[in-house]
């Protein structure tokens, strides 16, 4: 009974302590009210259809807020490419609530291939995430060159989305001219930049919020030390919570950038699809993580994997005994590998489980691990 009493005594102590604690901008909720600029012309470009698409965004601002210069927020919708807008259910969540912890937030439209729609081909989808990825800077340069207008400080900017916007956001961080699949004719689509609008600008950003996507090679990971935090369902059919031979999930992407000492953060949701709805109480947790997130890499410079978080939930590296396999050009079916086995890139992470030949032609110019099946 002493022990009940005692115990009792320390909830009252802590919930007591809990009500009484301050508000930190940019980590919690400190604003009531947003409003919103919509259909702000960012740019335009060439579609998949030979069409040309103005883009546009909406900013979402803190009323009554009298700080001259407020880090940004910029939010992509998921839709595999095919579908979405800057409007959907989650983009507006997401961007409401970043705005409510003081932020500027951009939710904004980026070019789509509809012929996406029903099947996902590697080549045409590859080239629609290049896409999104363009527009998606053409975004960062815009609000960098009017930060006077929006009051942004444009030292602190965050990128990120859901499935195919959280893509996008991962290519914007990580991927370089050198490694752009050699399939994407950049005299027609364009360079690493884009022409999307306002050139000039730089499009860097300083972390990615990650939601439910991936990127299709973990070694794009290693250009650039930015901090990502990963939410993610355990059994999502669509992207794989840790790898296939396609894509490096958030548990990848979350083992690759803890082992190059990049802060990264890995929240799983057990048993989890692809997503939530935007009125799933489980966005409760992902909105606080992800606000904690923003103001540990924003404010308190923490950037180094010797923060991350969730540590319990990482997996177990893989072993990677075998012989060191050459690739030499993406795409390139003439690699004399045609043993049955599993190709591992050097950091641990599976690259594909079948014919060698058939999987190091998927794979960007690199140095990779095959484990031949015995004889």
């Amino acid at each position: 009974m002493r022990f009940l009493i005692v115990s009792l005594g320390f909830v009252i102590v802590m919930a007591y302590s809990l009500s009484a604690a301050t508000l930190v901008r940019y980590r919690d909720n400190v604003f009531t009210n947003v409003g919103v600029t919509s259909n702000i012309l960012y740019g335009s470009n060439v579609n998949a259809d030979g069409t040309t698409q103005t883009l546009l965004l909406d900013v979402y601002q803190p009323t009554g807020d009298t700080a001259k210069a407020r880090p940004l927020v910029i939010f992509m919708f998921g839709g595999g490419w095919a579908v979405g807008t800057k409007t959907d259910g989650d983009q507006v969540l997401l961007s409401q609530t970043f705005a409510k912890k003081g932020y500027v937030t951009a939710s904004i439209q980026y070019r789509l291939d509809t012929s996406l729609m029903n099947t996902k081909p590697l080549i045409p989808m590859t080239i629609a995430m290049y896409r999104g990825m363009q527009d998606a800077k053409a975004a960062v340069r815009f609000l960098r060159a009017h930060k006077a207008t929006y009051k942004i400080d444009d030292t602190r900017i965050l990128m990120g989305g859901c499935s195919a916007g959280a893509f996008n956001s991962l290519l914007v961080a990580f991927l370089d001219s050198k490694e752009i699949p050699s399939f994407i004719d950049t005299t027609k689509v364009g360079g690493l930049e884009g022409d999307s609008g306002t050139p000039g600008v730089s499009s860097a950003i300083n972390g990615v919020i990650n939601n439910w996507g991936a990127v299709e090679d973990s070694t794009w990971l290693y250009n650039n030390k930015i901090p990502v935090i990963s939410f993610a369902g355990t059994a999502d059919p669509q992207v794989p919570f840790d790898h296939n031979a396609t894509f490096c999930g958030s548990a990848c992407i979350d083992r690759v950038l803890t082992r190059l000492g990049v802060y990264s953060v890995l929240k799983p949701f057990p048993g989890m699809g692809h997503g939530m709805a935007a009125n799933d109480p489980r966005y409760d947790t992902l909105l606080t993580m992800a606000g904690q997130f923003a103001y540990d890499v924003l404010f308190a410079n923490v950037t180094s994997a010797a923060h991350f978080a969730e540590g319990a939930n990482r997996p177990a590296r893989q072993t990677t005994p075998g012989s060191i396999a050459f690739c030499p050009t993406f795409y390139d079916r003439n690699v004399p590998l045609f043993r049955s086995g599993t190709i591992y890139t050097l950091n641990g992470c599976v690259v594909d489980a079948r014919r060698a030949q058939e999987g190091l032609q998927k794979r960007m110019p690199g140095i990779y691990v095959f484990q031949p099946v015995a004889k």
